[in-house]
């Protein structure tokens, strides 16, 4: 299937968001300015880009909804993106209890290198993922500061 995409800025920084017409299939950061492909892009696309702006910029949305293309991921990586896709915005789980909601107990080290790869950020929020000692790196294209900064916005009131 071909896959389209379009850059566009956020509180947090540029993103590059790729689609095929069964959902989000790419996000992530960039460098690469704004094109005119939005023009190109269907209401559903353009309304999770508006919701991903409104999110980064400090307005909680639940992202859930918006449809992911997890075809190019291996069964394994699949399967940690739909755990992590179901979680609840504020909800962590260590890399252990993702492992284990994958049907993979003591793949911990497995979850994170599908992590590492996940080519689908915020959406498939591996910023939720955290060391059973604490908050963790971020290393799937980001920063321990921009995960800090994800985990923030998602926090309930008051915490």
């Amino acid at each position: 299937m071909p896959v389209h995409a379009l850059t566009f800025a956020t509180a947090l920084g540029r993103l590059r968001l790729g689609w095929t017409p069964a959902g989000v299939c790419l996000l992530r950061f960039t460098d690469t300015p704004d094109r005119e492909e939005a023009r190109k892009a269907p209401a559903w696309v353009l309304e999770a880009v508006r919701r991903l702006m409104a999110h980064l910029a400090g307005q909680p949305q639940d992202l859930r909804g918006i449809p992911l293309d997890l075809s190019d991921l291996t069964p394994f990586q699949r399967r940690v993106a739909e755990v992590l896709h179901a979680t609840a915005p504020g909800q962590t789980l260590t890399y252990g209890e993702v492992a284990l909601l994958a049907g993979q107990p003591g793949a911990a080290r497995a979850v994170g290198q599908a992590v590492k790869v996940n080519p689908i950020l915020i959406l498939v929020p591996c910023h939720r993922v955290v060391a059973s000692d604490g908050p963790g790196g971020w290393s799937a294209f980001g920063s321990p500061e921009v995960k800090a900064r994800l985990l923030e916005l998602e926090a309930p009131p008051g915490r």
